[in-house]
């Protein structure tokens, strides 16, 4: 998973509430401790999970592995298992791998496999979780308050405004510290934009409240410059439709993947001078593979 602002929240968050979402996988009430590793060698390994932790579930000790994925990856299930056996070798417990997808999501059970000759020589089974698959009602209005920034990219009865008020509105009332506060409003605007147009975003939640973060810096610029991004490319789309009459569906979304603001304002000058949207579409898949 690369490094990106939404990792960056990932791990905050998990620092932070990792016994709230320990109690969200497992359904019920349980205790956490953080693992700290002295050795260089066991702090690269754990670096490449999103949160490890240690924990007691009615007297039972075990460590829970949580992997938060964007979107779908098809190699999710190898890398989980690679982490799996190398914390369970290096402490020497019981490990409970789960995969929290933000966004989309497989609809198959968890499990992995593969057979040698005669030999079924892994069966891996973990838990994998799809937020757009939960009803949020319960999260939005009675759930744990360092919860609330996944709570967008739930199922959700209201519409995006009225939950990212709700969000913010608990904030206000429950969150008494400014950085905690403002690091929760920063994980709601980031992860939000994940599902969410950015300019909705930004039009709910105020970027003043979230600049109190020590995260905010390392992730103003990406920020700044998806909103740039997704000006232009509704520039292109308002573009095409002008000159071709046409908005083919789906073209939004495949124009949003593009992270290479060049490349965007490129597609940008075709789409004004295309005549039809055949013209429009070769130049626009030669660009995209630039």
């Amino acid at each position: 998973m690369p490094l990106a602002e939404y990792d960056l929240i990932i791990k905050a968050l998990a620092e932070r509430y990792m016994d709230k979402i320990a109690s969200f996988v497992r359904g019920v009430p349980v205790a956490v401790e953080q693992i700290e590793d002295k050795d260089k060698e066991a702090v690269a390994v754990q670096r490449t999970s999103d949160a490890l932790v240690k924990v007691r579930e009615d007297g039972y000790e075990y460590l829970m592995l949580v992997e938060f994925q964007a979107r779908p990856d098809r190699k999710m299930a190898r890398r989980l298992l690679e982490y799996t056996a190398m914390h369970h070798c290096r402490h020497e417990k019981p490990v409970y791998p789960v995969v929290i997808n933000l966004t989309g999501g497989s609809r198959q059970d968890g499990r992995y496999m593969f057979e040698c000759l005669d030999l079924t020589v892994v069966d891996f089974n973990y838990r994998q979780i799809n937020l757009q698959d939960i009803a949020g009602r319960d999260l939005l209005y009675r759930g744990p308050v360092g919860l609330l920034p996944l709570a967008p990219l739930m199922r959700q009865e209201e519409p995006p405004e009225a939950v990212l008020e709700k969000c913010a509105s608990r904030f206000e009332s429950e969150v008494q510290g400014v950085e905690e506060r403002s690091t929760l409003y920063l994980a709601l605007g980031v992860l939000a934009a994940l599902r969410l147009q950015k300019g909705l975003v930004q039009k709910i939640l105020e970027v003043s409240k979230m600049e109190n973060s020590p995260f905010f810096d390392g992730i103003r610029e990406e920020w700044e410059a998806r909103g740039r991004d997704e000006g232009i490319v509704e520039a292109i789309m308002e573009a095409l439709e002008e000159n071709t009459g046409q908005r083919p569906v789906g073209l939004k979304e495949r124009l949003s993947e593009i992270r290479n603001s060049d490349i965007l304002k490129k597609i940008l000058r075709r789409a004004v001078k295309a005549k039809t949207f055949e013209e429009f579409e070769s130049v626009f898949i030669d660009l995209k593979s630039n």
